[in-house]
This record gives C-alpha cells, structure tokens and sequence, in this order.
C-alpha cells in the first residue's frame, strides 16, 4: 500500500507515527564522523538570491547589450534559442565551447547580479536575533568530529556569513584576512591550537579547533587573480574574478588554478564520506557528480530542497534507504521519499529551519 495517502484510520495513523520517526531517526544518524554536506543554490535562493532560471532570463536580458566577436554573437544566439525552448542554464550552456570574449561576459554578468542580491541577504543574516539554521546545523554536526566538509556549487559568500554568525571556523584554502592568499597548507594551520600539560616531562599537543572545510569548486565571489597570483578579498579590487560559470568551460577551467584544489578535496570529501546530507543541490553538476554517483549507493544520504529536480529524484533510486524531503504544497508540510514510496509529513521538513528544530532540536 502506497503511504501517500491522506489517513483514514488510527492503524494508519499508527503506521504513519512510525514512517515518520523513522525518517526522523535518519535524518539524526547523519550526523557522524564522515558526514559531507552539499549545498545548492536552493539554499541561497531562500535568502533572495537568483535562481538558475532567474539568472537565465537575467543573462538573456544582458549579454546583448556587451560588445562582442561574431562568433560569439552566434555562440550566443545558440544558447538563447536553448533557453527558450526550455533547456536549463546549465545544459544550455554545456554543448558550446563558449568564446572567451563571451565566457568573460556571461561570468561578469553572473558575478554582478549574484553580487547585488548577496549583500541584503548578507545584512539579513548578520542581523537576526538569533543565529541562522544552517550555522546551527554547522555546530551540531561539530559535535561528533572535529571538522566537517561542506561542498558548495555557488559562488556567494552566504556559506561563509552563515558560519562566521555561529562562530564557527572555516577553512578555505586561503590564509589571512584583509588580503588571503592561495595556500592550503597556511590556511590549516591558523585553525591550529595547543595546549600541553605542566611540570616536569611536560607535553605540547596541537590540534585544530573545530572547523569545516569548505570547497568552492566553481568559484567565489571574494576570489581574484592578479599580479602573478591568487588572492581572497572582501574589498572592491579590478582584478579578474574568479568564477566558473555554468556549462561546458568549466571542464577546461576547473582544472587550473584555483579551482583544482578545491575540486580535489571535494571529491576526496565525497569518495571518503561516511553519510551526506544534500541541501537544495540539483544534481545538475556533472563535475561533482563523477565522485557522488557510486558513492550515493553506500552511505547513508538525505536530500532536501524546496522541490526536488528530476536528477535529484533518479539519485534517490541508487540508494533504497536514502531519503528524499521536499515541499508538499497541498499541505503546508513536506513529502518524504524513499524507495519509490512517500509519505506527508505535517512539518514543512524541506525547510533547513524547521529540519533543525523538529528533526534535530537545534
């Protein structure tokens, strides 16, 4: 019998008591030693920043309005014509290797209309009373380990904020403040502390403060190149921006620096993960998604968005104990998927605040 059904009797309530605590209790058991945490831009999205399809129509707006080789205009004219017909940004950018007159064009666009909806969203969680759910969850997953790996495909800074606002540590690859420099080796040792033992025979140990790791394989928007190197800077500078953006290119560009670091200790992250935990991640990615494939079918995984994407939902059938959560409109609440069956849980679980308070009482 199918469990997404509205109940009729209490043995179905029952039944329906027990689904749902155990999509509670694995939600809760990924919260380990090994956990990976992917994020999407579905959870910027929830802060006001643009979707994939807003950046589309935003980018179909302005790229006109740029100079271009004619050759691009064509590569251009390709791509629009994708979009239009319904193809996402990403698959309609993937087929063409795109000009670098237009590559530069399509990321400074992209980099400004992420940019000026980052800053309110930034304000917005610097402000708050309280500490936002995704610090919060940041915090609780520190609580079995030392550091955690958090994985982002989006070039905002909101991953950062959230964790600065829940004092929480990141590690970036970049050491330094004003100015940070490219270096992973640097960037590891500011977490480092040590503490040693009085008297005689006394002992120094070091250990890192509690932490995550954060990889940025496509970019960020605090990441520039110029004079010769690589550098990280909250200040408004003319040096080149460095961002990947959608599409084919990023194969070529995601092996230069700064981005190979970043991919490979991403993809380490996934291939050693003991569980993960997927927050508003399409699944669009081929990139990342070499190393989450066959690894989605052996640890423990939860996916969670405002609505799942058709990739998101064939992720699901690797794995017959991953769990799916998504907004269940008719509701209020959220559907929960696992192994080809649902069921309607009352709390919009979909929610990272309410995943928090509900399922992990944080």
């Amino acid at each position: 019998m199918s469990m997404h059904k509205v109940l009729t009797s209490m043995e179905e309530a029952t039944r329906m008591t027990l689904v749902c605590d155990d999509v509670y209790s694995y939600v809760q058991g990924l919260f380990r030693s090994g956990l990976v945490i992917v994020v999407g831009s579905g959870a910027s999205c929830a802060y006001g920043l643009p979707s994939m399809g807003t950046l589309a129509e935003q980018l179909i707006e302005e790229v006109p309005s740029w100079t271009l080789q004619p050759d691009s205009i064509s590569v251009w004219d390709r791509i629009v014509d994708r979009l239009t017909n319904g193809d996402d940004l990403e698959t309609a950018l993937g087929p063409d290797v795109i000009p670098e007159d237009l590559a530069e064009v399509v990321t400074g666009v992209i980099s400004n209309i992420v940019g000026g909806a980052e800053a309110p969203a930034i304000e917005k969680i610097l402000t708050a009373t309280t500490e936002s759910a995704l610090g919060r969850l940041f915090k609780h997953a520190l609580r079995a380990t030392n550091y955690i790996d958090v994985i982002t495909t989006n070039y905002d800074r909101l991953l950062e904020i959230h964790a600065a606002r829940a004092d929480v540590r990141v590690d970036t690859m970049f050491y330094g403040h004003t100015i940070g420099r490219l270096d992973p080796k640097l960037s590891k040792e500011e977490l480092l502390t040590s503490s040693g033992t009085p008297g005689r025979g006394r002992s120094t140990r070091t250990t890192a403060r509690p932490h995550i790791r954060l990889s940025k394989p496509h970019g960020s928007l605090d990441w520039y190149a110029g004079a010769g190197t690589y550098f990280r800077t909250d200040l408004v500078v003319s040096s080149s921006k460095q961002i990947i953006a959608p599409g084919g290119n990023k194969y070529r560009l995601g092996y230069g620096i700064p981005f190979e670091a970043q991919r490979g200790r991403a993809n380490a992250a996934v291939t050693n993960s003991s569980a993960m935990l997927f927050i508003g991640y399409g699944f669009n990615d081929e990139h990342l998604q070499t190393h989450l494939k066959p690894k989605m079918s052996q640890v423990p995984s939860v996916l969670v968005a405002k609505k799942l994407t058709d990739s998101a939902h064939e992720y699901l059938k690797l794995n017959s104990m991953a769990i799916g959560i998504e907004e269940d409109p008719a509701t209020g609440g959220c559907t929960a998927t696992r192994n080809g069956e649902s069921l309607i849980i009352a709390h919009p679980l979909w929610d990272i605040e309410s995943l928090s308070t509900e399922v992990l009482g944080i």
